[in-house]
């Protein structure tokens, strides 16, 4: 066992129709994306990293309504981390918001399905007409991965297997909201068994139904199919025993609402979700209002 203190940290917003977060649902939300820390005594870990908002990464930010966006490797410091102490970037699947910014943490080596890898290679190669099935990935991202693998970097994972650091393991999802998708569990002495999901799950809504019914509904935007989303949505319930508020999904507003968090002044968060016996907390007191005064939106 071991302890991490987890921080998620919003770093860019957007305003996305409700039908790619909720199967079937109308109208449209504003969500955050985030990133997250996980920080023990031996170890600095993101699950996924954001993406830099220039080139292929601007025009799929463009295509996806973003509004707002921060460097996330800056961001990093309301966590109290450099981007120089991150070892290891867990990415949850390709999509250039999750894999983008991996080249902004110079001694992080990057874990990553090598199903993802390798599908995502095979799908970018289809001709013009199959170009829904390549949506949301940049080839950019994927040479970065053939670089980090020059450097010793990558590590490429098939499929279940031990955990790649003490408490973390990498469950794959595969053929859900992409072809290799894995979600991260994590299990602390102190606080128990946390979640991240990864796009598997979006909304709170995907897995304690749209009414607070109980019911699941499957994202609305998948690679794979909608059963196989449904049953990851199962094992997420199954590996927290139920306690929905212990899965961190990314593109959630309502996790400001369940963990203690803050709004800066641009308006982005910071949940502090655990942290590890001694270490203190890094959120300041209340939020922080922006220059000058006013609402911090």
């Amino acid at each position: 066992m071991a302890d991490y203190s987890i921080w998620v940290i919003e770093f860019a917003r957007a305003r996305s129709p409700l039908g790619l977060l909720l199967h079937g649902q109308a109208g449209d939300r504003e969500i955050p994306y985030c990133f997250t820390v996980l920080r023990s005594a031996e170890h600095t870990i993101l699950v996924d990293c954001g993406y830099q908002d220039a080139g292929r990464g601007r025009e799929l930010a463009d295509e996806d309504g973003i509004t707002m966006w921060r460097d996330p490797a800056e961001l990093l410091a309301r966590a109290g981390v450099a981007p120089g102490d991150v070892d290891a970037i867990l990415v949850t699947h390709a999509h250039f918001d999750h894999l983008g910014n991996v080249a902004a943490f110079p001694n992080a080596t990057v874990y990553i399905q090598r199903r993802e890898v390798e599908k995502w290679s095979w799908a970018v190669s289809l001709p013009r007409s199959m170009d829904w099935l390549k949506q949301g990935v940049s080839i950019d991202d994927l040479a970065t991965l053939l670089r980090l693998a020059g450097d010793g970097r990558l590590r490429l994972v098939d499929g279940p297997g031990p955990d790649v650091f003490p408490g973390i393991s990498l469950v794959p999802d595969f053929d859900t909201h992409t072809y290799g998708h894995q979600h991260v569990v994590i299990r602390n002495e102190s606080s128990g068994v946390w979640v991240v999901p990864g796009d598997v799950m979006y909304l709170y809504a995907n897995i304690e139904g749209v009414d607070g019914d109980g019911r699941y509904v499957p994202i609305g935007l998948a690679m794979g199919s909608q059963e196989n989303c449904m049953l990851a949505l199962g094992e997420l319930m199954r590996v927290t025993g139920g306690e929905t508020s212990r899965i961190l999904p990314g593109h959630e507003r309502l996790l400001w609402d369940r963990h203690p968090s803050r709004r800066y002044p641009e308006g982005l968060h910071v949940a502090e979700v655990c942290l590890r016996p001694g270490e203190a907390s890094r959120l300041p007191r209340g939020d922080i209002p922006p220059a000058g005064g006013g609402d911090p939106g």
